[in-house]
């Protein structure tokens, strides 16, 4: 796969996981997304975009010490790749780790790992 294609992807994941505004955040997953995009978090699955980017504004909405950052460029590895992050919370920072599965360019599968940062 492209590098281009997963820049892009870590780019927009991280903006579209700070945006307050629900129409520009869709805006922004449509490009990196599929429409059916599987989210799996240790207590949930999220099936869909609508469902994910309803989980985003919650996490903003319910939390405003909120903000996702980078915390390493991107990993590709063929068609996957994995993201690790820092997620500022009112409960203390998160060591993030995203790993993606694409499909014609796009995210299909979204499998979200999360630790207290040390």
């Amino acid at each position: 796969m492209d590098i281009k294609l997963f820049t892009e992807l870590q780019n927009i994941h991280v903006i579209a996981w700070n945006e307050k505004d629900p129409a520009k955040r869709n805006e922004l997953l449509e490009v990196i997304y599929a429409e059916d995009i599987k989210m799996y978090d240790k207590d949930f699955i999220l099936d869909g975009l609508k469902s994910v980017s309803d989980f985003i504004g919650k996490l903003i909405a319910e939390d405003p010490a909120y903000h996702f950052a980078a915390a390493k460029p991107i990993e590709p590895l063929q068609d996957s790749a994995r993201f690790y992050g820092l997620i500022n919370t009112s409960g203390g920072p998160l060591n993030s780790m995203d790993f993606f599965l694409l499909e014609d360019g796009k995210v299909k599968h979204l499998y979200a790992f999360l630790e207290p940062a040390q």
